[in-house]
């Protein structure tokens, strides 16, 4: 949040984000689909911050992936959280008219933290316009030696720059 607020119109670059965010910029008041397919056996309950979205299309078990060829639902259902079925999809939809940092994860957290999780980080330009961060939360940052401005390095002259960004641990061995 910290970055899409003082990075002023270099706040639509993904890039700026961090190297393991995983970053969408969403343009505020779009309408955002979501195409998710899941390509293992494993069942997956996906949850997005700051929304509720349509439901748009849900495979069953072992469909596999989405191939733009179902019928969409003409009343979805509207949810926060769905159950992506193993080897199958879903289709989201939402309009992005909540500017701010929200993230879209895996509910199991040990998922979470192998990479099933991305950042929507909705219309920051708009966000610069309105969003304040109290002042006792630059103060924890601070005394943690937490940058407050800049990239997700920290980095306020030069935005690509992301030396020193924090990154994911090694990827966990199969099994």
């Amino acid at each position: 949040m910290y970055s899409a607020l003082t990075t002023g119109a270099n706040a639509t670059d993904a890039a700026i984000y961090g190297v393991n965010t995983n970053p969408f910029v969403l343009e505020y008041n779009e309408i955002i689909e979501i195409v998710l397919n899941n390509l293992d056996s494993g069942k997956h309950p996906w949850h997005l911050h700051g929304h509720d979205f349509q439901v748009v299309a849900r495979s069953g078990d072992s469909a596999g992936v989405y191939e733009n060829n179902v019928n969409l639902s003409s009343t979805p259902m509207r949810r926060d959280t769905i159950l992506v079925e193993g080897a199958g999809y879903v289709v989201l939809r939402f309009r992005s008219d909540n500017p701010g940092v929200w993230l879209f994860h895996c509910h199991v957290e040990w998922h979470v933290d192998s990479g099933l999780v991305a950042t929507m980080v909705e219309a920051p330009l708009k966000m610069q316009e309105f969003v304040t961060v109290p002042q006792h939360q630059y103060d924890l940052c601070t005394a943690q030696n937490i940058p407050i401005a800049g990239n997700a390095a920290g980095n306020t002259k030069d935005y690509n720059n992301l030396a020193g960004n924090n990154v994911s641990p090694a990827r966990l061995p199969n099994g």
